[in-house]
């Protein structure tokens, strides 16, 4: 029998408009977003202004209604808004710009209506209306040059809303548009609105809402002085708003692009920003203001302290490759001891697996075996995998530490997990000797019935795995 042609619209072509469009009327009698779609289609062929009408009429509607929207409800709801948005942005916009504009406007208006109204799954209502601010920008920016000043401040409304837009995004997607003497009176304005803000005499819970909304218009002051590229303004509205302790790093980031590596050491020294393993801006500044100083010497010392803290593997090789010949070897041996013996026995295994050295590796496991929290399955498996091949003893171990580790929390979601662990060890049994020093697959399982027999969700998990090829 012939398969059946993949529909496309070149298989749909030889059937016809006149049994397309049958089929689209009749699909649109029970769906509402398609007979939705479909009206807009038909304004359009009408003209511009017609267009324009009908989607008034829907922003409108959807503007005007007080019913929550169910999440049965929220998908055909983001469909509508996002046809509505690229009517607007694309059809429309290509005929009458000006009333484009004017729509979306109006379209990024009922925002908060809308996003009070909606249940769980708002990120996908926001991001509707997260493009129609980029698309706001676009048709902004395509208009000729007319009152910036009269931009700036329906820019300013919405940013005053405190709702949806209020963040500065709206100003970053309009910046094009607005232009340096747009985004000067929006900088005015805000300027004067911090600079009308009083402590004085008022009650703590006062002085709370105050301070929230001096950190408002400040970090809109440093929006404002990022699109201009001005350090001296961001700074200056970090000050404004008491922030600057907070955000020195950030502060740093641009005096260094501003080429201003002595003010950006300076910054990083009043930084309150705690530095660990998975923060690595902080020194990545710190090193480059001090390679831009010509500094070399400090900014080894950087590297090499920050490795020693938190077992950076990159900054290991930096380190080392900048070392003189021959002195890298007896460097990286000395960097080795020094991880085989962190405080963070987990932070070391994942060290030296992706150096790698999986001989250091298999060592620290029977070594510090005992320091392995055998919940951090997200380190322990993959080390556990990694070793394998050559080093069957050191994985059997890390089997055996996450296995024994849910058993004793008693986890079951995790028992699957578990019970792939445990045939990880089966498989790997054979290459075990008495010699090895731990005990044999067969002494591991009968201690784990003995003391976790009772635990049948696993045991019959377990046996499933043994079943499987």
């Amino acid at each position: 029998m012939a398969r059946t042609k993949t529909i496309s619209v070149e298989a749909l072509q030889p059937l016809g408009a006149t049994t397309l469009a049958g089929l689209l009327v009749e699909h649109a009698e029970a769906d509402p977003v398609l007979r939705k779609k479909l009206r807009m289609l038909l304004a359009a062929t009408e003209g511009a202004g017609k267009l324009s009408k009908e989607i008034e009429k829907r922003i409108r509607t959807i503007g005007r209604s007080r019913s929550f929207i169910d999440w049965d409800r929220r998908k055909a709801l983001v469909q509508e808004l996002d046809h509505l948005r690229t009517m607007i942005a694309g059809t429309l916009a290509e005929r009458d710009r000006q009333a484009a504009e004017a729509l979306m406007w109006a379209f990024i208006g009922i925002a908060d209506n809308v996003l009070e109204r909606v249940g769980d799954g708002i990120g996908h209502v926001e991001e509707v209306f997260g493009e129609a601010m980029v698309d706001l920008g676009t048709i902004c920016a395509s208009m000729p040059k007319a009152d910036t000043g009269g931009l700036a401040g329906r820019v300013l409304t919405i940013c005053e809303g405190d709702g949806f837009a209020s963040s500065g995004a709206l100003i970053q997607h309009m910046s094009d548009a607005l232009g340096p003497d747009g985004r000067a009176e929006l900088r005015k304005a805000t300027e004067a609105s911090i600079g009308s803000l009083e402590k004085t005499g008022v009650s703590d819970s006062d002085t709370w809402r105050l301070d929230g909304r001096r950190r408002r218009l400040a970090h809109r002051l440093a929006i404002l002085a990022d699109l201009d590229g001005d350090v001296d303004r961001f700074i200056k509205a970090m000050r404004a708003g008491n922030m600057e302790a907070s955000y020195a790093a950030d502060i740093a980031e641009r005096l260094l692009a501003a080429d201003r590596p002595a003010e950006a050491l300076e910054w990083l020294k009043k930084s309150r920003r705690l530095v660990d393993e998975h923060d690595t801006a902080h020194i990545d500044l710190k090193v480059t203001a001090l390679e831009a100083l010509g500094e070399k010497d400090k900014a080894q010392e950087a590297r090499r302290c920050y490795f020693r803290k938190t077992l950076n593997v990159d900054y290991l090789r930096e380190h080392l490759k900048r070392l003189p010949d021959f002195e890298d070897f007896e460097a990286e041996q000395v960097a080795l001891d020094h991880a085989a013996k962190h405080r963070s026995a987990q932070r070391a295994l994942t060290f030296f697996i992706e150096w790698p050295n999986l001989e250091r590796a298999d060592r620290l496991v029977r070594d510090r075996q005992e320091d392995l929290d055998g919940a951090v399955y997200y380190i322990l498996r993959p080390a556990a995998e990694a070793l394998e091949e050559k080093y069957p003893v050191a994985a059997t171990l890390l089997y055996r530490r996450m296995v024994e580790s849910v058993l004793g929390r008693g986890s079951s979601k995790q028992y699957p997990y578990a019970a792939r662990d445990l045939h990880s060890c089966g498989r790997l049994a054979s290459r075990l000797t008495a010699d090895d020093g731990i005990e044999l697959h067969p002494t591991f399982v009968t201690r784990l019935k003995k003391a976790h027999g009772r635990k049948y969700g696993f045991w019959s998990l377990v046996e499933n795995e043994a079943g499987q090829p």
